[in-house]
């Protein structure tokens, strides 16, 4: 059996009244290693008051990022966690994160509007990073021995935090738009329920 496969078909066949579905906002990617994330983080955690005055209106912080009220909460269990941060010890793909660069200040105040500088996407994994650069979250060597970030050395460490994860990230003041952007990112790759969609 002969299977027929064409890049483009003839106009005289298509209907130009279909559409498939596409994307919110225009978004653009770049590749970065973990250490960007790492680094974040790292500035987070040494003044988290003054991150927390400036997105009062976070639901929670993510390796640093402010996420908004109307994501869905941390879902993965352990084991997902593990086996994230895992293909990233082994080099495996994955994937992207997604943010909003727009930035807009408050009335003048050092707060930002809402939607500012979000984590629209990828909240698992960055969260996955977080416990485990905060050693809680113990991943197996190549004997299999559980070991927590504190334990390696500087050599495996740059190794890690090398290891590119792509940053994709939109800019926009829309949250009907942002909202709409998060579910078309989540809906392919871990389905969520009606009541955990952003646009209701």
């Amino acid at each position: 059996m002969t299977t027929v496969f064409q890049r483009y078909t003839g106009d005289e066949i298509s209907d130009h009244s279909i559409q498939m579905t596409q994307r919110v906002l225009e978004t653009s990617t770049h590749q970065f290693p973990i250490d960007v994330l790492a680094l974040r983080f790292e500035q987070y955690l040494a003044d988290p008051s003054s991150v927390h005055e400036k997105y009062p209106w976070a639901a929670r912080f993510v390796l640093g990022f402010p996420v908004s009220s109307w994501q869905r909460g941390l879902a993965w269990n352990a084991g997902q966690k593990a086996r994230f941060i895992t293909a990233v010890w082994s080099g495996a793909g994955l994937g992207s994160y997604l943010t909003n660069d727009w930035c807009g200040s408050a009335g003048g105040h050092m707060a930002m509007d809402e939607n500012s500088d979000i984590l629209i996407d990828g909240q698992q994994r960055l969260y996955s990073l977080e416990q485990y650069f905060l050693d809680q979250l113990a991943i197996p060597d190549a004997q299999g021995m559980p070991r927590v970030w504190s334990e390696i050395g500087n050599s495996e460490r740059k190794r890690f935090l090398s290891t590119i994860f792509a940053h994709s990230s939109v800019s926009s003041d829309d949250e009907k738009a942002l909202r709409k952007t998060y579910d078309l990112y989540t809906q392919g790759l871990a389905p969520r329920a009606h009541d955990q969609r952003a646009a209701q």
